[in-house]
């Protein structure tokens, strides 16, 4: 289908979020911590550092309410809390981790940050009422625990040690509940108004794009709200923060969506640049003078049965010295084709997406019936479906 994108990866400020995935990462993103229900829980390095942070912004205002209770204990207390925070994060995860299980979704892994958790999810949701459900679940456990921190706050006096820790833990699920709930991507709240948006139009995509202006839109208030709103400079710091972690979520989820709702109609067989066969042997600059005559933009090495075997390497041959040309064979600039690299014309839209990161080259054999049409060089791919890449690359060059 082409309004739902395969992989668009949900992230989290402090806690909201989801991503795709399959199996256990090839690399491990940190530090595991335990598994729930076979899914790897990860904490990143950054983790470590931002538990640092916060219990060292904690000290001031903790001396401030316990004038009278020595500094060691007051650092203890103070890393307790910095401790419930990443813990929160990763229930958070947690959150989104179980209801995606739920519903028979794979979930690859979930990893905490400092600023951002991630749930690696695949496939995505299938419906709108899942998208939903799965987004909400993360706010909807910090929404619980904060419940969980008032009611203990009845039977424990705020002022006391214990009564510190849970205040400030219970004031930080709200606060996480309440931003993640805020209607903009990257946030959950986003991805509420993506089911929303996909439910009435059918058309996930679009719900993609709103999400994405939303995000904008709460990271513009937040980053206001940072700057002149009163309160500590550990808030302001850390709005702003968010701020920006939203803003860069926003634009590539935007980003993603405008490059899926290009590809329908893009196709291997309407991308194939023609090609000349040669043989291996053949001069690399003989190879180019032929093509030349013929119209081609692409060489394929060809068997003596014609059988194609590899494709020249375009990036390659330009950066190969033009006196070099005549001495080289075209064998000696071409990848040997692997499975993955030879296209069916017919392939397209997602599927072509899919073929492509699959197997990663800079060209493709495309065939038609079994007999080879042309190659498709991934610049002209990219051309298509993401135009303002291909022209910064083009500068670049």
């Amino acid at each position: 289908m082409a309004d739902q994108p395969d992989r668009i990866h949900r992230v989290t400020p402090p806690a909201a979020g989801s991503g795709s995935g399959g199996d256990q990462p090839r690399h491990a993103p940190g530090l595991l911590i335990g598994r729930v229900r076979g899914v790897p829980v990860y904490l990143s390095p950054l983790a470590l550092v931002f538990a640092v942070i916060i219990c060292w912004l904690l000290i001031g205002p903790n001396r401030d309410r316990l004038p009278d209770v020595a500094d060691s204990r007051l650092y203890l207390l103070a890393a307790i809390t910095a401790t419930g925070f990443v813990a929160s994060l990763v229930i958070h995860e947690l959150g989104h981790c179980l209801m995606a299980l739920g519903f028979g979704l794979g979930v690859r892994a979930v990893t905490v940050h400092g600023f951002a958790g991630f749930t690696e999810i695949s496939p995505e949701p299938q419906t709108p009422v899942r998208e939903f459900l799965v987004a909400g679940a993360g706010p909807a456990t910090n929404g619980l625990l904060a419940g969980v921190g008032f009611a203990l706050l009845t039977v424990v006096d705020s002022g006391t040690q214990p009564g510190v820790v849970i205040l400030d833990l219970t004031v930080t699920n709200l606060a996480l509940c309440v931003l993640n709930l805020a209607p903009g991507l990257p946030l959950d709240g986003g991805r509420l108004v993506v089911a929303a948006v996909w439910g009435a139009t059918k058309n996930k995509l679009q719900g993609i794009r709103v999400g994405a202006y939303g995000g904008f839109l709460v990271a513009v208030l937040l980053a206001l709200w940072g700057l002149f709103a009163p309160g500590s400079d550990f808030g302001g710091v850390y709005l702003l923060g968010v701020s920006a972690f939203i803003a860069v979520g926003a634009y590539q989820l935007l980003r993603q969506a405008q490059i899926h709702m290009r590809l329908p109609g893009v196709s291997a067989g309407r991308l194939a640049r023609r090609t000349l066969p040669v043989e291996g042997a053949v001069p690399l600059a003989e190879a180019l003078r032929r093509a030349r005559e013929l119209g081609a933009s692409a060489v394929a090495v060809v068997g003596s049965d014609g059988t194609p075997l590899k494709v020249m390497n375009g990036s390659a041959v330009d950066a190969l010295p033009e006196h070099r040309r005549p001495w080289m064979t075209v064998d000696e600039v071409s990848r040997t084709l692997e499975p993955g690299m030879v296209l069916d014309a017919e392939l397209e839209g997602e599927d072509l997406l899919a073929a492509v990161r699959g197997t990663p080259a800079s060209e493709y054999l495309v065939t038609q019936g079994g007999r080879p049409v042309g190659v498709l060089a991934m610049v002209d791919l990219v051309a298509r479906i993401d135009p303002a890449s291909a022209a910064r690359s083009a500068v670049r060059s």
